[in-house]
């Protein structure tokens, strides 16, 4: 198996590219701001096609580069559905301040959808690059809000967890369409539930595992 990683952005958030192995098919995931460089990069680097965009949620520091990636390798977007609108209403979930920053990159506040988007529904499973990809649903940091699972032969379960659990913290609350009381529904019902073998690859910051969190941040105490 082969997991690249690039951190993408004024956000800094993390794109990563799963593959079986250099050479083969992969799953480009949450391809942030201007991401497009650096994936040419790394498909270049490992010889990867990829077959699919697939994002967490729909920020703009996860899904920014989503519609150039899709129109420039022709691959759909799998985006939760109950965060498809910010594919290209990007301020319904981001403070009125990031409103220059956005019209900085794109020129606009409203963005065009990438030219197929597959409506992802909570908790389901896709198949993608000889994976079996599953969208757990963990809404509360935004609606659609979402951690991918794989499980690999070698590592055991990884869960890319986008924006709802990170090393040592979990995701923000406080911007339009969070909601705190939700947010802790999910950490309860489904982090809680995680088993601790589990690999973290988080949307922002270093990789940790479901173990080392368990025992060390004090969002997570008590859980599970």
């Amino acid at each position: 198996m082969l997991i690249v990683s690039f951190v993408t952005g004024p956000w800094q958030a993390n794109c990563y590219l799963v593959a079986a192995g250099p050479g083969s098919d992969c799953v480009v995931v949450d391809p942030g701001v201007g991401a497009l460089e650096m994936l040419s990069r790394a498909l270049s680097e490992h010889q990867l096609r990829p077959a699919a965009v697939a994002v967490t949620h729909g920020h703009i520091d996860h899904v920014g580069s989503a519609r150039e990636i899709c129109r420039d390798y022709r691959i759909p977007v799998l985006c939760p559905v109950d965060d498809r609108n910010l594919l290209s209403d990007p301020m319904a979930a981001l403070m009125p301040e990031a409103a220059p920053l956005i019209e900085q990159f794109y020129g606009t506040t409203t963005l065009e959808e990438p030219d197929e988007v597959v409506d992802v529904a909570p908790d389901s499973h896709h198949e993608l690059a000889g994976f079996d990809l599953q969208f757990l649903h963990a809404p509360g940091h935004t609606p659609g809000c979402s951690m991918i699972r794989l499980v690999d032969e070698q590592y055991g379960p990884i869960m890319m967890s986008g924006d709802v659990v990170f090393a040592g913290s979990v995701g923000r609350t406080d911007m339009p369409e969070g909601d705190p009381s939700v947010m802790a529904t999910s950490l309860a019902r489904v982090v809680g539930a995680l088993d601790d073998r589990t690999h973290l690859l988080p949307g922002h910051g270093p990789a940790t595992t479901m173990d080392q969190e368990r025992r060390t941040n004090p969002y997570l105490q008590g859980l599970g």
